[in-house]
């Protein structure tokens, strides 16, 4: 496997596009000419090394931005306790707090297979 390393420019671009999206201006701001910038920065984005350090970076970006399962439960329970909340407030991020946990489901055991007649009627409900 080779491995290729980006020049500074490069990897200034790369960064640069990765927060704006526009070839032109991160050219610029990393230290391309202008005449460059304006009439070939898209050739950076034909570099398959630059388009693999943008997706790193912007899907390093995503999942900053996306809130796992536990910080939505701690926003909702703070939201459910929190008396100044209106109650309809409170009641919705309790129901949607069960329903993230699976409250609502019926929970249903099986220790022999006479029983499993028993589930599938209870699955039917």
């Amino acid at each position: 496997m080779v491995i290729i390393t980006l020049n500074l420019k490069q990897k200034q671009f790369a960064e640069y596009y990765a927060q704006c999206g526009n070839a032109t201006e991160s050219a610029l701001k990393s230290g391309y000419s202008k005449s460059y910038s304006e009439t070939r920065a898209y050739k950076l984005l034909e570099n398959i090394e630059i388009c693999r350090y943008i997706k790193r970076l912007t899907e390093k970006a995503t999942s900053e931005r996306i809130l796992t399962s536990l910080q939505r439960q701690e926003i909702l329970s703070n939201i459910a306790r929190d008396e100044e909340n209106q109650p309809s407030d409170r009641i919705k991020s309790i129901d949607t707090l069960n329903k993230m946990t699976g409250e609502y489901i019926k929970k249903v055991s099986i220790t022999n297979d006479e029983e499993v007649p028993k589930l599938i009627d209870a699955l039917k409900e």
